[in-house]
């Protein structure tokens, strides 16, 4: 949850990566929010409400809350490895089985 609060959790901290087993992973996430709920599709935008993604990823909600200082997300936008630079859409909740892809480990 971002916060107004500096003393909060610091983004650029948290999305530190590194390369661990040959995969890029952000190496900070917190241990103490809960085990991850797990959900089948993907969260590729808005452009894939109505079509099939050709993006295989998972994503996961933990179920408990950690703040996140919103100045320290304001500085990651500015020189983050990735470029971003903007919110970007969400997808609709996709519930049509034929618009999920099957994901393997």
């Amino acid at each position: 949850m971002l916060v107004n609060d500096e003393t909060a959790l610091d983004f650029i901290k948290l999305t530190r990566i590194q390369q661990q087993n040959g995969l890029t992973q952000a190496v900070n996430i917190p241990t103490d929010t809960g085990r991850a709920v797990e959900y089948a599709g993907s969260t590729t935008g808005p452009g894939y409400n109505e079509k099939g993604s050709p993006f295989q990823v998972s994503w996961g909600v933990r179920p408990k809350v950690a703040k996140v200082s919103i100045q320290s997300v304001a500085k990651w936008l500015s020189y983050n490895t990735f470029d971003e630079d903007h919110a970007h859409g969400v997808r609709n909740l996709v519930i049509n089985p034929d618009l999920l892809s099957v994901i393997g480990r």
